[in-house]
């Protein structure tokens, strides 16, 4: 125990029943600047170890020291003591105890205590402080009362360029919104009222899910979740809102603090309906143009291969009418050249009709049409082409098959020309109720929002799903890669 207690930074001193020392370790002895002495009574224990009332120099009371009261079973702290050393006056902490036999009666009191001007040379700092501080506060509040009407001016003027901004927001037809970090509206413009038929004050501090609905939502919510991860998101989707079905062009804008958390973002969200619309007849009259142009093509060469060959054949068999009765040998030429013509017509008809399908379909079905188109680009490019097929694959009308074909084949080749991706994976999944086409990339990716240089071709794939009522949904992000996802509904077997 005497260890235990040396190794302690505290003072320790243990006295009898009678007042008389019984242990003192060395930092108690110390601090007192002598031992104990056993022939001090307890009445003379303030004069003898100089022990005086902080800030006087009145001894302590006798009656009020933590030993003697810890004597009458009482646990005391004080922290009013000071101890008289050669030339200066050190402050100190007691705590009496009370140490009892096991008859419940007092044995000993233990009195601990420690020097404690660091902790008042702290608090004379603190109150310096404070009072320095309740200066500077005094004088600051004298400062900003004599500026008060300056602030009138500038709260004014701020005032009249938020209503100016609001005017500026709210003449835009473009929706615009401020949304925080937890999903909450703190603006919107007057656009967004009209589009979501709510008033603006039944809009702010509500969830975004709240306004514009569940469905549109989960279809916006990857691109929130970019948004307040502090990515900077542009895309396009066909959304329904309560105002009606839109195709809308958005962008979110992460809004940083100053530690650079997202506390929020800005969204502007622009309808062009009509703008993809328009895009999107241009797209058909230039896909009518051309098979006009094809059909025509098709005419002149019928007309220049087949016609020619029936005709050549009815020449012949007039021929062959005439002498099949007086030269049976120049009849057997006749009808010899008549088979050659025949055989040469129905070759150049199959020519042509081979013509209007791809000629990867004619050896198979979309499948293994697929497969060899992937095995075919695989020869001109460094990019890791994987091809996958999942399910049992069962047959497609053909009109379904050539434009699943001929969009997988755009998407390809776009993805090998325009993303410099390190992989392109194309999966055909054959379910019960419906076929999926799915080509992915790793590459450089876009703003959906913005069609990049071979936007006509992603229009054309809009516009062929659409001719065979496929779903067609295209997801990219800069930096992220590209996917085409098409959807067909398989028909019943009947």
């Amino acid at each position: 125990m005497a260890q235990f207690l040396e190794a302690i930074p505290v003072a320790i001193v243990v006295v009898d029943t009678a007042g008389r020392p019984y242990y003192t370790n060395q930092r108690g002895i110390e601090l007192l600047g002598q031992g104990m002495d056993p022939s001090v009574t307890p009445d003379q224990i303030p004069e003898a170890y100089q022990l005086y009332l902080a800030g006087t120099d009145q001894p302590y009371p006798t009656e009020d020291l933590p030993v003697i009261r810890a004597l009458t079973g009482e646990r005391t702290t004080v922290d009013d003591m000071e101890i008289c050393q050669t030339n200066s006056m050190v402050p100190i902490e007691v705590w009496g105890t009370p140490v009892f036999n096991e008859q419940g009666h007092v044995a000993y009191a233990m009195v601990a205590f420690q020097d404690i001007t660091e902790r008042r040379q702290a608090e004379q700092l603190l109150a310096n402080y404070n009072y320095t501080l309740e200066q500077q506060v005094a004088e600051r509040t004298a400062a900003l009362q004599e500026s008060e009407a300056v602030l009138r001016d500038v709260y004014d003027e701020l005032r009249l360029r938020e209503q100016q901004l609001r005017l500026i927001t709210d003449a835009l037809p473009v929706c615009i919104s401020y949304i925080d970090a937890n999903r909450c509206y703190q603006f919107v413009n007057q656009t967004y009222e009209e589009w979501f038929g709510c008033r603006r004050d039944e809009i702010v501090g509500r969830y975004a899910r709240e306004i514009i609905g569940e469905a549109a939502y989960q279809a916006v919510k990857p691109y929130i979740d970019r948004a307040l991860a502090g990515q900077i998101t542009i895309y396009e989707a066909e959304l329904p809102y309560p105002s009606g079905t839109r195709y809308i062009s958005g962008s979110l804008i992460p809004d940083f603090d100053a530690n650079h958390q997202v506390r929020g973002y800005y969204g502007l969200i622009t309808d062009i309906t009509q703008q993809r619309n328009a895009a999107l007849r241009e797209l058909k009259q230039a896909e009518e143009t051309t098979i006009l142009n094809e059909r025509n093509r098709m005419a002149r060469e019928i007309h220049d291969t087949l016609a020619q060959t029936f005709t050549g054949i009815l020449v012949q068999v007039g021929a062959t009418t005439q002498v099949i009765t007086d030269d049976l040998e120049a009849a057997q030429f006749h009808l010899e050249m008549i088979d050659e013509l025949a055989r040469t017509g129905l070759a150049e008809a199959r020519r042509s009709v081979t013509a209007l399908r791809p000629q990867l379909l004619e050896e198979g079905d979309l499948s293994s049409a697929l497969h060899r188109l992937v095995t075919q680009m695989r020869a001109s490019t460094d990019t890791a082409l994987i091809y996958e097929v999942q399910g049992t694959a069962y047959s497609l009308p053909a009109e379904v098959e050539n434009n699943l074909l001929r969009i997988g084949q755009e998407a390809l080749t776009n993805a090998i020309k325009y993303a410099h991706a390190r992989e392109i994976r194309v999966e055909l999944v054959y379910e019960d109720t419906r076929c999926i086409l799915r080509v992915k990339d790793d590459g450089q990716g876009f703003g959906v929002g913005s069609i990049p240089s071979h936007g006509f071709g992603l229009l054309g794939m809009s516009e062929r799903a659409e001719r065979v009522g496929a779903q067609l949904t295209i997801s990219s992000y800069p930096g992220q890669g590209t996917e085409i996802f098409i959807t067909i509904q398989r028909e019943p077997a009947s």
